[in-house]
């Protein structure tokens, strides 16, 4: 029963090895695919952090600009 089994295993191990390969093989594009996928959306969220905080400092300085062009004096100093 032994050398049965044994001379079962051999083959069979080498077609579940070939079916392991294989399957690997052409998995390996989807999963290369897939984080490029993933790292399209890391940079895209990083590109929406940077956006949303040159708007916040834009804001921040437009509004100190439109406060202080008030303070700016306007008139010629007239000659004495």
């Amino acid at each position: 029963m032994t050398r049965i089994f044994m001379r079962l295993a051999g083959p069979v191990l080498v077609a579940v090895s070939v079916l392991v390969a294989a399957v690997h093989l052409r998995l390996e594009p989807v999963r290369r695919r897939s984080e490029r996928g993933a790292s399209a959306v890391e940079w895209a969220v990083i590109a929406g952090i940077t956006v949303a905080a040159a708007v916040a400092i834009g804001t921040v300085v437009w509004q100190k600009v439109n406060t202080s062009k008030d303070l700016i004096n306007t008139e010629l100093p007239t000659g004495g």
